[in-house]
């Protein structure tokens, strides 16, 4: 992969990319500087388990090779195609598969530099395109949105159930992902799909509508936002499903289903999932991060990329994989005794949760 189209933003990765963007004929002051402050950063972020008693845990230096494979398009119910994107590790053995929910109207190409960056520190990442993506599907109503997270959940489990389709379509694949070793991600209103597939339950008070899935096969979550800023939804929605979390959120976290100030009348109701002992939760909160990382994920946005933000979560989030998918006994450690602040120079918290039922 050319250096300088490498989607990693770990510390190696950001200095390429600075080296990178100083040699290209037009190069923007400001874009320079942020570029500067992302890898001071990343450098402290990953020298950051010393400075606050987090151990030795570091990310895969150099990041593996990354193939992208656009080609496969499964059928779901109605006859209704369903593209998958895949990013997958070009060389070794079996990895942990993560399947991304994307974003509101969104679609499977706006999240390259997270699943790029994912795929690089050894795991496979599917993103399957979903029936509202690019205003597929008219949002004109409640009852219109429940039915597109009806489907979307629907999705989650069809590429799991083609798993076989899928590496039949992509020879590469066919030895590359580890069986049973699957976590759901989802960003925006995927936030609650992926929550779905991993045991939580709502009850929406407008039309007293069960939301609730019987998928069983994911065995950790991952938020890109926090679903209790969106419309109709809790604050604490993120803590009700059943396996070990970790949610990235900001002070300007607020999407396009999102509601600052007073919640709306009727709030969803959170049926907890049951919750076995020892899962914990990580909560990431950035100062000043919004829902789409400056127009980096979800959709452009008319507002500076918010390139330390997502590079901070795309190594936060990788660590809490490594813990939890890989058993890295030295991830773990980092999460739990990091002091994030020092790491990221006040741009980031760090918490850790753990929920009793």
């Amino acid at each position: 992969m050319d250096l300088c189209n490498t989607q990693g933003f770990h510390l190696a990765g950001n200095l390429a990319l600075l080296l990178c963007e100083m040699g290209a004929a037009s190069i923007r002051l400001v874009r320079m500087m942020s570029l500067l402050r992302i890898f001071f950063a990343a450098a402290l972020l990953s020298l950051g388990a010393c400075s606050g008693g987090g151990g030795d845990y570091e990310l895969r230096f150099p990041a593996l090779k990354v193939a992208i494979n656009d080609s496969v398009v499964l059928t779901a119910a109605e006859e209704r195609p369903l593209p998958v994107k895949i990013f997958y590790p070009e060389s070794g053995d079996s990895y942990p598969l993560i399947v991304l929910s994307h974003g509101t109207f969104s679609n499977r190409n706006r999240y390259d530099r997270v699943a790029g960056f994912w795929a690089g520190q050894g795991y496979v990442v599917m993103v399957p395109q979903h029936m509202d993506a690019d205003y597929g599907v008219t949002p004109s109503s409640y009852e219109v949105m429940q039915d597109v997270i009806r489907t979307r959940v629907d999705d989650m489990s069809q590429v799991l159930d083609e798993l076989p389709v899928i590496t039949a379509a992509v020879p590469d694949l066919a030895a590359k992902i580890s069986s049973g070793q699957y976590v759901a991600a989802g960003h925006s209103i995927g936030t609650q799909v992926a929550m779905l597939v991993t045991g939580a339950r709502f009850r929406t008070e407008f039309n007293g509508a069960l939301m609730e899935s019987s998928e069983d096969r994911y065995k950790a979550l991952i938020l890109v936002s926090d679903p209790g800023k969106m419309r109709l939804m809790p604050r604490d929605t993120w803590v009700a499903s059943s396996v070990t979390t970790f949610m990235a959120t900001g002070t300007d976290d607020f999407g396009t289903m999102g509601a600052r100030g007073a919640p709306t009348e009727g709030q969803t109701e959170i049926l907890r999932a049951e919750t076995d002992a020892g899962v914990v939760r990580y909560e990431l909160l950035l100062d000043k991060g919004d829902h789409y990382f400056g127009g980096l994920v979800q959709k452009d946005r008319d507002t500076e990329p918010d390139d330390e933000g997502l590079a901070i979560f795309n190594e936060t989030s990788t660590a809490f994989l490594d813990a939890v998918m890989k058993g890295n006994a030295r991830a773990r450690t980092y999460l739990n005794r990091v002091d994030m602040q020092v790491a990221t120079q006040g741009r980031a918290t760090l918490a850790r949760l753990e929920v009793d039922n």
